[in-house]
C-alpha cells in the first residue's frame, strides 16, 4: 500500500495538474495549441478518454464503429463429386453366415456426366431374377442440397430408382440402398451364371450380388437388358469401391483390396473395379506368393492342400504365377494390387474385379499334369483381369470381346511354359466344334452356357490365332497393348478393337472379316 507521505505528494500533484489545465483553457480561445514532436503514450483506453471529455474540440475527428457484415452461410452441399471421376461406392455389408443371410446398405456416388437431364437412376440387381432372394428396404436419394426417400420399382433384374428431382448435367448425386439377401443354395452340379451367387454346405460365394449402374448413352438414356442364364449376362462400368464387412471372425473371407481387420470387420477398397464379389468360409486355408507386382493368395478346402488331390491349390497358385507373370509381359500392368483365387462350391468358373472364384469340380479332378482341366481354367480366369476387368465389354451383346482374348490367352500360357503341349490344347479344346458361325454372337443366341461356352470361345481362339497370323507376332502384341492402354476403364467396342488393330497393320483385314463377322443376310 502507499505510505502517507505519498498521499501528500499526490495531493499536490494533483492541485498542480488542476492549475495547469485551467491556464490551458484560458489560453485556449486565442491560441492554437502546438502539438508536441513526441506524444505520450496513455495507459488509458483511448474510448475512456473520449467518454470523461467534457468538450469536443473544434477539429477532433469523430469515428463511428463500422458495421458488422451480415453473411448470408452458403449451405455446405450434402454431395460431392468423387475425387476419381467415376462413380464411388461405400458398402456395409453384415454377413451372417449360419443364416446365409447378407444385410447391406450401399451407397453409389457419381455425377450426371451426360448431355441430358436425369429423371431417374436405373441399376442391374442379378440376384433379382430369383424370387426371394433380393429384398429392397429403402432408396433415398441425395442431391446437392436435399436428400429425398425415393420412389423405387423392380422389373425383372432391373431396379429403377425416380428422382424426386431432375439431376442436370454436371450435378452430384448419391443413390443409397438398404436391402436384404437371402444367398440361395448351390452344389456341384450348379451352372453358371445361376450359381455365382451361392451357399453351398462348407461355403459362401457372392458374385453379381449387388446392384451396379447400368450404362447410360447420351440422347438414348440408360441402357437395359433382360437377364438370361447363359455366359454372363451383365454390363459392368468401373467403380471405387470401399467396403466394410462384417462377419464373425471365425469365417475366413476371400476377397480382393484387402485394407485391414479387426475382430468381425474387414475392410476392402478396390480401385477402378468392375463389381465386388468375396467367397466366405470358416475352413478356408490359404497359400500366398507374389508376381507381376500383385500379391496372389490361393484360398481352398483343406484337403485340396494335401497329397490326396496332389496338392491342387499348389498347382493352382504355380500356374497363377506363371500367368500373371506373362500376361503382365503381354498386355501390361495388372490393374488391382492383389489377386484373389478361392475355391467355390459349384460346376463353373467366374471372373470378378481382382478375383477368381475356381470350380470346385476342377479341383476335385485335378492330377498332376499340365493336361488337367486346373491349369487351363486358372489360366483363362486370370486373364480375365484385363479383358473384362482393365477393359470392358458389352458382355450381353458383344462377349467375343472379352471371351476371344481369354481363350487364346490359354493358348499363350501354353506356348510358354508347356510347348509340347500346346497341339494338345488346340485339338482338345478346339477340335472341331461348330467350325463356322459368326463370332459377334449375343447370349441370346444360343440355347444355354454349355453351347455357349463350346462355340464362342472356340470360334475366338480361331479368331485371334488367324489375327495373329495375319499381322505377325510383333504388330499383334502391339496392338493388344494399344487396345488395352486406349480402353482402360471404358466399355470397349468392335469398332475400338478394330481401329487398334488397323493402326497396327496394313494387312488386307477382309478374308478375316467375311469369315468371323460376315454380313447379315438379307
Amino acid at each position: 500500500m502507499p505510505s502517507s507521505s505519498s498521499k501528500g505528494l499526490l495531493t499536490v500533484g494533483g492541485m498542480l495538474l488542476i492549475i495547469l489545465l485551467l491556464a490551458a483553457c484560458a489560453l485556449a480561445g486565442g491560441q492554437t495549441a502546438t502539438a508536441p514532436e513526441t506524444a505520450t503514450k496513455s495507459e488509458t483506453p483511448i474510448t475512456t478518454l473520449i467518454r470523461a471529455a467534457t468538450r469536443t474540440p473544434q477539429h477532433a475527428i469523430i469515428l463511428s464503429p463500422s458495421p458488422s457484415p451480415t453473411f448470408t452461410p452458403t449451405p455446405a452441399p450434402l454431395v460431392m463429386p468423387p475425387v476419381s471421376g467415376i462413380p464411388q461406392i461405400e458398402m456395409l455389408i453384415v454377413l451372417n453366415y449360419a443364416d446365409k443371410r447378407m444385410t447391406v446398405t450401399q451407397q453409389v456416388t457419381l455425377v450426371n456426366d451426360s448431355p441430358d437431364t436425369w429423371e431417374e437412376l436405373v441399376f442391374a440387381v442379378p440376384p433379382a431374377y430369383r424370387p426371394d432372394v433380393f429384398t429392397l428396404r429403402t432408396a433415398t436419394i441425395t442431391t446437392t442440397l436435399e436428400s429425398y426417400v425415393a420412389t423405387a420399382e423392380i422389373s425383372r433384374t432391373m431396379l429403377f430408382v425416380e428422382s424426386p428431382v431432375a439431376i442436370a448435367p454436371g450435378e452430384a448425386v448419391a443413390v443409397a440402398l438398404d436391402y436384404v439377401l437371402a444367398i440361395p443354395p448351390v452344389d456341384a452340379d450348379t451352372w453358371l451364371p445361376l450359381g455365382n451367387l451361392g451357399a453351398g454346405e462348407r461355403l459362401v460365394q457372392a458374385g453379381d450380388w449387388h446392384p451396379t449402374l447400368v450404362p447410360y448413352r447420351p440422347g438414348e438414356g440408360w441402357q437395359t437388358w433382360e437377364y438370361v442364364l447363359i455366359g454372363d449376362p451383365n454390363i459392368y462400368g468401373v467403380a471405387d469401391y470401399d467396403v466394410t464387412l462384417r462377419a464373425d471372425p471365425a469365417v475366413v473371407v476371400a476377397a480382393p483390396g484387402f485394407a485391414s481387420q479387426r475382430e468381425q470387420v474387414r475392410r476392402y477398397h478396390l480401385k477402378q473395379a468392375r463389381t465386388f464379389a468375396f467367397h466366405a468360409s470358416p475352413e478356408y486355408r490359404v497359400l500366398h506368393a507374389n508376381a507381376g507386382g500383385a500379391l496372389i493368395q490361393v484360398y481352398f478346402l483343406p484337403e485340396y492342400g494335401t497329397q490326396q488331390y496332389n496338392t491342387a491349390a499348389q498347382a493352382v497358385l504355380k500356374t497363377a504365377t506363371q500367368a500373371l507373370s506373362l500376361y503382365v509381359e503381354l498386355y501390361g500392368p495388372y490393374p488391382y494390387s492383389n489377386l484373389v483365387i478361392a475355391q467355390n462350391a459349384y460346376y463353373g468358373a467366374m471372373e470378378y474385379s481382382g478375383l477368381v472364384s475356381m470350380s470346385s469340380r476342377a479341383y476335385k479332378g485335378y492330377q498332376e499334369t499340365p493336361v488337367a482341366g486346373l491349369i487351363s481354367l486358372t489360366a483363362h480366369e486370370i486373364a480375365h483381369q484385363w479383358w473384362y476387368g482393365a477393359v470392358g465389354n458389352d458382355q450381353v451383346h458383344e462377349p467375343w470381346l472379352d471371351e476371344s482374348f481369354a481363350k487364346y490367352s490359354e493358348v499363350l500360357f501354353y506356348e510358354r511354359y508347356y510347348p509340347d503341349f500346346v497341339e494338345w490344347w488346340w485339338r482338345h479344346h478346339i477340335g472341331n466344334r461348330n467350325r463356322g458361325g459368326r463370332l459377334d454372337r449375343t447370349i441370346y443366341d444360343f440355347s444355354d452356357t454349355a453351347s455357349y461356352i463350346d462355340q464362342l470361345y472356340a470360334q475366338g481362339a480361331r479368331f485371334m490365332s488367324d489375327l495373329r497370323a495375319l499381322m505377325g507376332d510383333a504388330d499383334f502384341f502391339a496392338f493388344v497393348r494399344a487396345y488395352r492402354e486406349a480402353n482402360e476403364g471404358r466399355i470397349a467396342a468392335r469398332d475400338d478393337f478394330f481401329a487398334a488393330v488397323r493402326a497396327h497393320t496394313d494387312a488386307d483385314l477382309t478374308p478375316l472379316l467375311e469369315a468371323y463377322f460376315p454380313a447379315p443376310e438379307e
